[in-house]
């Protein structure tokens, strides 16, 4: 028995009449991932999810270790000791069977200003890994600023070690104001004792969204599947100026300077957008290039098993620079977890995506209406000038993204797209839209179809208006 469970839309650019005409192709993506139930309606867990669930209570309950950190930042840092803050960061090792390891680790704070030193913990008895353990530790930095990701990095182990593999839960952050991070991991570092499980040795962990997230995790993680569909078409006009046709395949697709992917690896689906800017034509670049050559490498590493969608990002960033390919494009990503359904994404620039779902049953026994649970914010230099990825000394780097982590649940729907679905449908309308197709029974390639045909008309529309006229 299947629960369809979440939806997902991906939207390319449009410019809306007020101001500039539609002269960009449009792709969409729809995707259902389902949650999987017994013939008796009960959820059927894996077991690492399961068992990650308990990881908390045993945590708290175990004696906690608290060493101190001084980072040497050079003599001028260490003679301004009253300038340094103090960060609390809190390692929370899973209760699961060989979830503790003998191996030390590396944590690394990066912030929106600098990051600090890597700092290593469970290197001694007193401090170490083991299962259901909690370490706490307090770090002395120069002023680094909001935490954006934290890199952990686990020691390899010797070819003779036993129980090297860590499943490490979460890690926390206090800040030197008392503000709260979370960055929710729940993998495996190295090869687990049980169950068979390979997981890197390096991640970077993103924090989790706060409010509707955080109520979602009061919700038992479950495994999903995805089904997906992607459509990509041009703009007519530049269809007969330049023969341009849009080109759709399974799991990749482009129109014009725009490109789009989606594919799954070893226990995680993957998905993304590149939106190219056009007027690089003018001196002879077509960032067209440079979006299909990003996201073909953003799905050769999904479609490896790699969950750490920064890393995605990266990696493709500096693929795509090796190559020496020109241009500049906006980017966002997403990446979820089959396994528990953790949503991680990397935004750059006016592309994003809103999380419409539900809230929590209410008391009467009545569900809420859909509504926006998360929306990504547009990350723009100033208006009409997004944060983009290229070659010219003035680009953004995948630093400068803005990085999120979230829970995903059966029921929820993810609307995903450039500027041109989200300068030209309001959230509202969305919404509405959403509600309509499900409650119709729209499979992934009808709802990419509808959604795009309402974008494309309002761009059209001299007197509509959009999210696009108002700014």
């Amino acid at each position: 028995m299947a629960l369809r469970g979440l939806s997902r839309l991906l939207g390319r650019s449009f410019y809306p009449a007020h101001g500039r005409l539609p002269a960009e192709p449009l792709q969409l993506l729809a995707a259902w991932p389902q949650q999987h139930l017994s013939s008796n309606g009960s959820s059927v867990l894996g077991s690492t999810v399961g068992a990650a669930g308990n990881s908390t209570a045993a945590a708290n309950s175990a004696g906690t270790t608290t060493p101190s950190f001084l980072a040497s930042y050079g003599v001028a840092a260490r003679q301004l000791h009253s300038d340094l803050e103090t960060y609390r960061v809190s390692v929370v090792t899973g209760n699961l069977r060989g979830a503790g390891t003998g191996s030390a680790a590396y944590v690394q704070l990066i912030g929106s200003y600098g990051e600090s030193d890597k700092f290593l913990i469970g290197n001694s008895e007193d401090e170490g890994l083991e299962r259901g353990s909690k370490v706490e530790f307090d770090v002395q930095v120069p002023p680094i600023g909001p935490i954006r990701r934290v890199l952990v990095e686990r020691e390899k182990a010797s070819c003779t070690a036993t129980g090297d593999g860590w499943f490490l839960e979460a890690v926390a952050v206090q800040g030197p104001k008392g503000e709260q991070y979370a960055f929710p991991c729940n993998a495996w570092f190295g090869h687990s004792d049980c169950g068979d499980f390979e997981g890197s040795l390096e991640r970077n962990l993103l924090p989790l969204v706060e409010s509707e997230a955080l109520q979602a995790l009061a919700v038992q993680a479950a495994p999903v599947t995805v089904a997906v569909s992607g459509v990509a078409f041009p703009h007519p006009e530049k269809v007969q100026k330049n023969k341009i046709r849009g080109v759709n395949m399974k799991g990749f697709g482009y129109g014009g300077e725009d490109a789009y992917f989606y594919a799954t690896g070893q226990g995680v689906f993957g998905m993304g957008v590149a939106d190219g800017v056009y007027m690089w034509k003018e001196q002879g670049i077509d960032s067209g290039s440079l979006a299909r050559t990003l996201m073909e490498t953003c799905q050769h590493m999904v479609a490896a098993g790699c969950e750490d969608v920064f890393k995605v990002l990266s990696i493709a960033a500096r693929h795509v620079e090796s190559e020496g390919v020109q241009g500049s494009c906006t980017a966002c990503l997403l990446t979820i977890n089959l396994e528990s359904g953790k949503l991680q994404s990397a935004t750059l620039g006016d592309s994003g995506f809103l999380v419409v779902g539900r809230g929590p049953q209410q008391a009467s026994g009545a569900e809420d209406k859909l509504r926006i649970k998360f929306r990504t914010p547009q990350l723009e230099h100033e208006f009409g000038c997004p944060y983009q990825l290229g070659h010219h000394r003035h680009a953004n780097s995948p630093a400068d993204a803005d990085l999120s982590t979230l829970p995903v649940v059966a029921g929820d729907v993810i609307v995903m797209g450039s500027d041109g679905l989200l300068d030209n449908m309001s959230d509202k309308e969305m919404v509405q839209q959403v509600a309509a197709m499900l409650e119709a029974g729209a499979k992934p390639a009808a709802m990419a179809q509808q959604m795009a045909k309402i974008a494309f008309d309002n761009s059209l529309d001299k007197h509509r208006v959009t999210p696009y006229s108002r700014a």
